[in-house]
C-alpha cells in the first residue's frame, strides 16, 4: 500500500468512526426521551401529540400503553417520532418500564434522518439505565448502519456498551467488533475484542 493510499484509508476510517460517534448517541437520546417521559404522560398528555391507536390500560400489574406514538422535539428543536407496540410499567410501584418493539427516528437541524429500533427495551428510572435487546439497529440516511443484539446505556453517565458482536457498515467500508464501549456521551467509541475493518477502494473520477 502506498503512502497516499494509507493516508486516504486513514481519512476514510476517521470519517467512519466520527459519524458513528455522532449518530449512535443522537439516536439513542431520542428513544430515551420516550421511556423518561412516558410515566408522566397521564398527567401531561397535552404536551405530546399521540397517535389515534393509543389505548391506556391501568390495572394491578401497572400501566400499559398500546401502540404508543409520540411526536415532539428535543432541546435543539429537532423533531423526533417514537413508537412501540407496548409501553408497560412493570407494576404500580416499579421503576421499570418495558418497551416492546421500540422504534425512534429524529431529523437533525442539518436535515439528516437517523433511526433506531430494537425488539425490546427495559428502562430503570431509579438507576437511569436503558437496556435494548434483540436486533438493535441504527440507521443513518447517508448509508451507515450499526447492528448488534444488546446495548446497555447509562443515561446519567452518558455511556453505552455491549458485549456481543457488533457490525457497522456504510459506503466507505465495514467494521466489526466483539463488543463496543461509548464514553463521554459519544466523544469516544471503542470497538472491543477482535476487531476488523474493511475499507472500500476510493473510486477516482477520470
Amino acid at each position: 500500500m502506498t503512502t497516499d493510499n494509507r493516508e486516504q484509508s486513514g481519512r476514510t476510517y476517521s470519517r467512519f468512526v466520527a459519524l458513528m460517534r455522532i449518530t449512535l448517541p443522537a439516536t439513542a437520546g431520542a428513544i430515551i426521551i420516550l421511556v423518561i417521559t412516558w410515566p408522566q404522560i397521564s398527567k401531561e398528555e397535552k404536551n405530546f401529540r399521540l397517535g389515534i391507536s393509543n389505548v391506556k390500560v391501568q390495572n394491578s400489574s401497572g400501566q400499559h400503553l398500546i401502540n404508543p406514538r409520540f411526536s415532539s422535539a428535543d432541546s435543539k428543536k429537532q423533531p423526533f417520532n417514537l413508537t412501540a407496540r407496548i409501553a408497560a410499567q412493570q407494576n404500580t410501584n416499579s421503576d421499570l418500564v418495558k418497551l416492546t418493539l421500540p422504534k425512534a427516528d429524529i431529523t437533525t437541524s442539518e436535515g439528516t434522518w437517523i433511526a433506531l429500533s430494537a425488539k425490546s427495551g427495559l428502562y430503570n428510572r431509579e438507576a437511569g439505565t436503558l437496556k435494548l435487546e434483540g436486533s438493535v439497529s441504527l440507521f443513518h440516511d447517508s448509508g451507515y448502519e450499526l447492528n448488534t443484539n444488546v446495548a446497555n446505556l447509562n443515561l446519567s453517565k452518558g455511556t453505552a456498551e455491549g458485549n456481543v458482536p457488533i457490525i457497522g457498515h456504510g459506503p466507505n467500508g465495514i467494521i466489526r467488533g466483539s463488543g463496543f464501549r461509548i464514553f463521554g456521551r459519544g466523544k469516544k467509541i471503542i470497538f472491543m475484542g477482535k476487531s476488523k475493518i474493511v475499507l472500500y477502494p476510493i473510486k477516482k473520477h477520470p
